[in-house]
């Protein structure tokens, strides 16, 4: 079984205002020297989503979205996720849509939309309404999502801020930033106390984490280096911090046909925590065949075949709770 575990879907409605009008995805200069991004309508057709799907190879896609602007929003996502979940089952599952910081009708949606809805898990962004991941402001969402014994999925930040050193008249904010921040995001859930307060909560971080295999080592040489001098007050966590690393989850998308990335994350990640993607339709969107060559790839890793089966939809599977 393959499972997209980085599949986006759109309302019709969230298009209307962010969409593009081309019929694809858009990216333009704004008039204050940023890169914008603009949503493909194709997110909102399901046609679009199964012929993508079927012509990759994909079996079952984990729906998410990243475009919550207010609470009525996040109610008509996982209304609309949840008909189409109800429609093609076996073809797509459902994260839902959150707003964390709401309060309590926030988190009675949380309630409705995984008790009544059928949602697998609950999708937040690497900061929250402005509060990094370690931020105590989101310990009673925690709470809930403890809970509801589901998984978090975490995607990228769309424009964090504190990265004004990656400004320039070229691109590299628009690809580099988000990555820092997740990889930033990520330390914050293993030495910020997350993992110590909230030991059962499952974490499935996008994007290879932001790239953290590659500065991993310099982590645990620092923390052991620096000891309790590492925190400025007092430790956070009682254990090593690879401790709660290796409780994470890591999803492969963002990188297109990533198989450097991945032989990297490889390097320190077990292939039992990681999970495909593909970021649809943000990467491969006129490309099938790539996210096709990019399963290819992952067969042909130099792994016992228990772990390529994991990676490509095994464990995607067990925290789905469906066969696989």
């Amino acid at each position: 079984m393959i499972v997209d575990f980085e599949h986006h879907l759109s309302t019709p409605e969230m298009l209307q205002t962010w969409g593009s009008k081309s019929g694809k995805i858009g990216r333009y200069w704004d008039p204050e020297g940023h890169l914008r991004i603009q949503g493909s309508p194709e997110a909102a057709k399901v046609e679009s989503h199964l012929k993508f799907m079927d012509a990759a190879g994909i079996d079952l896609a984990v729906l998410t979205t990243n475009r919550n602007t207010d609470l009525q929003v996040v109610k008509n996502w996982n209304d609309f996720c949840g008909k189409l979940v109800r429609e093609y089952p076996g073809r797509f599952a459902g994260y839902a849509a959150t707003m964390p910081l709401l309060g309590q009708p926030a988190l009675d949606e949380m309630d409705r939309a995984v008790l009544e809805l059928g949602m697998k898990g609950v999708h937040i962004q690497a900061r929250v309404q402005g509060h990094h991941l370690d931020s105590k402001a989101l310990w009673p969402f925690y709470e809930k999502v403890s809970e509801l014994g589901v998984p978090i999925d975490v995607h990228i930040e769309d424009a964090p801020s504190g990265y004004d050193a990656l400004s320039s008249s070229y691109g590299l904010y628009y690809v580099i930033a988000r990555e820092m921040d997740m990889c930033a995001a990520t330390f914050r859930l293993c030495l910020g106390g997350v993992l110590e307060d909230f030991p059962d909560l499952i974490f499935i971080i996008n994007h290879f984490g932001g790239g953290i295999s590659a500065i991993k080592e310099r982590m645990d040489l620092y923390t052991q280096y620096l000891g309790e001098t590492f925190y400025r007050d007092r430790p956070l966590i009682s254990r090593p911090w690879t401790e709660y690393f290796n409780k994470l989850y890591f999803n492969i998308a963002g990188r297109e046909i990533g198989m450097d990335s991945l032989k990297c994350a490889l390097t320190n990640i077990r292939p039992s925590k990681l999970l495909f993607g593909t970021d649809w339709p943000w990467n491969f969107e006129d490309d099938p065949q790539g996210a096709k060559k990019y399963i290819r790839g992952i067969k042909n890793l130099d792994l016992p075949q228990k772990d390529i089966d994991d990676i490509l939809g095994g464990t995607a599977a067990r925290l789905l709770g469906i066969p696989s």
